[in-house]
């Protein structure tokens, strides 16, 4: 969740503090002589990754307390492009404006490309109007285009507007839910479900129509995704999107249901799943990031970043995919 300051699962003010504790064990339980404290900022959908492994590492390294937490992958970012944290965790890739700040202050970084994510679509569990949706009918209730738009059938309206096939959507309220522009997921959403409308990937004629690249501003947008998902639960005809560990502690819940997406009209409905989302299957998949301060990284804090990077992450994610083997900002963007 993209929940500010949040720390190894402590909430209120004293987080930091609890996260500390949490993290860093006690000298009874742990052999190791390593001693230092971090913080580790960012995207709260890599957070629960990072939080684990903090966890798993301060309980056999007590004289080590990494606090983690989870504002969100642009907020992350210029604590990080700053200096203020050793590591910074992202759902997409660093932007070149935010590479310039690195670059402005001396930041030299290695990207980890940690492990793919499946950004899942997200309805009341009471609302059994709506089993798949497509990109071209995510267009027609997120986009930029649909802005003042109060209603599914409105979303019909625009479809035929684009050319597009009928959804056949209610003509019920249409209450959006989902992460503010600070968070990697909005971006990552926009990229590649709004812009493949735009770019004439899912069987529609750009040159035919304008077609915007940008999501509606008018919709209920929050850092927290358990603000999204209560959100979600509280309307009969709301949708959203968030990270797909989130979406699955949502369902297990009962609190929200998760959508089949097809990329195409009448295409293959998908649902988001660990096997889904690793083969890519699943259209809206988008690959995890964690930054390292390469300074940091070859300093007196190497051992436990690099034991805290490597260690096992959570059960919805998956392992790390690759490294690099360079700073980013001496190379350029790594992949």
């Amino acid at each position: 969740m993209e929940n500010g300051s949040t720390d190894s699962g402590a909430e209120g003010s004293d987080s930091d503090a609890a996260a500390s504790d949490s993290a860093g064990g006690t000298a009874d339980t742990a052999d190791s002589e390593l001693e230092g404290s971090f913080l580790v900022s960012g995207s709260s959908t890599v957070y629960p990754i990072v939080l684990e492994q903090a966890e798993a590492f301060g309980a056999a390294n007590g004289g080590v307390a990494i606090s983690v937490e989870g504002p969100g992958s642009g907020d992350g970012a210029q604590k990080f492009c700053n200096g203020e944290v050793p590591i910074a965790n992202a759902s997409r890739l660093y932007k070149d404006e935010e590479i310039e700040i690195c670059e402005a202050n001396g930041i030299e970084f290695i990207e980890i490309r940690r492990g793919i994510d499946g950004i899942s679509v997200i309805t009341s569990p009471e609302n059994d109007a709506v089993e798949c949706i497509s990109f071209n009918q995510l267009y027609s209730l997120i986009s930029e285009e649909a802005t003042g738009n109060e209603s599914w059938a409105d979303g019909s309206s625009l479809l035929a507007d684009m050319g597009a096939a009928d959804a056949g959507f209610p003509d019920a309220p249409l209450d959006v839910f989902g992460p503010g522009e600070e968070s990697g997921t909005f971006d990552s959403f926009g990229e590649i479900v709004i812009e493949a409308v735009a770019k004439g990937k899912t069987g529609l004629d750009p040159d035919a129509r304008g077609f915007v690249k940008t999501i509606r501003p008018d919709y209920a947008s929050s850092p927290d995704d358990n603000i999204i998902v209560e959100g979600i639960s509280s309307s009969r005809s709301s949708i959203g999107w968030v990270g797909f560990a989130f979406a699955k502690e949502a369902e297990a819940a009962g609190q929200a249901k998760l959508l089949p997406v097809s990329k195409d009209d009448g295409g293959e409905c998908v649902v988001p799943s660990p096997e889904t989302i690793a083969s890519a299957e699943f259209p809206i998949a988008r690959y995890l990031y964690t930054y390292v301060n390469a300074d940091a990284a070859a300093g007196a804090d190497a051992e436990s970043l690099q034991l805290t990077l490597t260690a096992d992450g959570g059960a919805e994610f998956h392992r790390i995919l690759s490294m690099t083997t360079a700073p980013a900002c001496a190379r350029g963007r790594s992949s």
